[in-house]
């Protein structure tokens, strides 16, 4: 039954969202004078803060005093370092379903997803001062054989644009340049062939929610500090950030970030060579969704319908629906032509 591979890289586009909001944190070191020693950027990655304190503990061993607080092996081999502090790390700690925020399970998301071949090329500003025939170029495919196209130029203007070559493969509506023949300022645009169109769907998505944990490990308590002033300001106790949830049937979507709690604890063990490691660990819910396997559908061009009050006797009337024009797409504005018959 779960045999389909599908991926929508939905989990990991979460922890790059979070890993994103918190990659510009800086820390500035200020001398008594008033003068800014150092100035830097706080590095982060995904990974428990264990596994970074155990590095710098490995890196600390044969350290001499003079080491200049690079945790490092510099006893045997100074090209090899360690970690410095600060430094943050995070990662996804549980991950539970959200009942209250679950919508109709059956209900279908939809998104155009043109196919195939150029229709024809619209001009939708004939520009001026043409002397001589513009060069059209329509931009390739992502595979297969580009369209060619031929402009029609009249008192200076381009009027029209033919296809010569509908080319093939075309997933998105491409670009049209115009350039060359003395003028400038004419643009048009691509039609894909309606007939080939198709709609990418998927089902409702799954709300889930991530309960991930900032670690912020800094060796100096005015470090930890600067680095908590510039986060816990945004968070009342949520902060929301954009999201390209789904590009395959075009959802984004604005993603709560909730600020559950904060502690802190001080690794700090008492003899006179081992470094302090004072850690602020933040924790996290990231409301998200995942989303099941997407599938191509056709697009209905024709509803034909035959009514009666009684089947059993006879259909008493026909009903037939037909988007107008036949070649328009879902998202044009189109109206509709009905045709009634009675039998």
């Amino acid at each position: 039954m779960f045999g389909k591979h599908f991926y929508n890289k939905n989990i990991r586009n979460i922890i790059i969202l979070f890993g994103t909001v918190f990659n510009d944190i800086t820390v500035k070191r200020v001398k008594t004078n008033g003068v800014v020693d150092k100035h830097f950027k706080v590095p982060i990655a995904y990974g428990p803060a264990q596994k970074y304190l155990t590095i710098i503990e490995q890196g600390r061993l044969g350290q001499s005093s003079a080491d200049s607080g690079v945790y490092g092996d510099s006893g045997k081999d100074s090209s090899r370092q360690g970690l410095t502090l600060p430094r943050m790390s995070f990662e996804i700690v549980t991950m539970t379903y959200d009942a209250t925020r679950k919508l109709q399970t059956t209900k279908r998301i939809k998104e155009a997803k043109p196919l195939g071949t150029i229709d024809s090329i619209k001009v939708t500003n004939g520009g001026s001062g043409y002397t001589t025939v513009p060069t059209v170029t329509v931009q390739d495919p992502p595979s297969r054989l580009p369209a060619t196209a031929t402009a029609v130029v009249s008192d200076g203007k381009v009027v029209s644009i033919a296809v010569d070559t509908t080319g093939s493969g075309y997933t998105t509506i491409p670009n049209v340049t115009i350039s060359g023949g003395g003028g400038s300022g004419a643009k048009a645009t691509a039609n894909v062939d309606a007939h080939t169109t198709t709609l990418a769907t998927s089902y409702t998505p799954v709300p889930y929610n991530f309960d991930i944990e900032l670690s912020i490990m800094v060796k100096n308590s005015d470090d930890g500090t600067q680095i908590l002033e510039q986060i816990l300001p945004y968070f009342t106790p949520e902060y929301h950030v954009t999201l390209n949830e789904m590009s395959t049937v075009g959802v984004k979507r604005d993603i709560p970030i909730i600020m559950n709690a904060m502690n802190t604890e001080d690794t700090y063990e008492g003899d006179m060579i081992t470094r302090r490691a004072l850690i602020h660990t933040l924790s996290f819910t990231v409301q998200g969704y995942l989303y099941g396997p997407t599938k191509d559908m056709g697009i209905i061009r024709e509803v034909d319908a035959n009514i009666g009050a009684n089947f059993n006797d006879k259909k008493d009337t026909n009903i037939d629906v037909k988007p107008d024009p036949l070649t328009a797409d879902p998202d044009d504005d189109f109206g509709f032509t009905t045709t009634t018959t009675e039998l």
